[in-house]
């Protein structure tokens, strides 16, 4: 089994075969997992929102994309992290 984390561009793998308990690393993994997709749904409601694209400077916009983006990618990980669990 192997821990991956990932934040901006880095990625670290750590061998940890034999060394984690498994139930305690799926409720961990499922905790940050339901956040990731809070985030997800919090910007795709501001970005579904014309009057929030309309009124909202670009850079603003542009931040609200990032971290959407940046929520998907959490999202997809961890996903994959669970599935590699089973």
């Amino acid at each position: 089994m192997e821990v991956r984390l990932s934040r901006a561009r880095v990625v670290v793998e750590l061998d940890t075969s034999g060394t984690i308990d498994v139930a305690a690393e799926r409720r961990r993994l499922e905790k940050e997992l339901a956040a990731a997709q809070k985030e997800l749904a919090a910007t795709g409601a501001k970005l579904a929102n014309a009057d929030f694209l309309a009124k909202a400077p670009e850079a603003v916009v542009d931040k609200i994309r990032d971290r959407q983006r940046l929520a998907q990618e959490e999202t997809d990980r961890i996903t994959a992290r669970l599935a590699a669990l089973q």
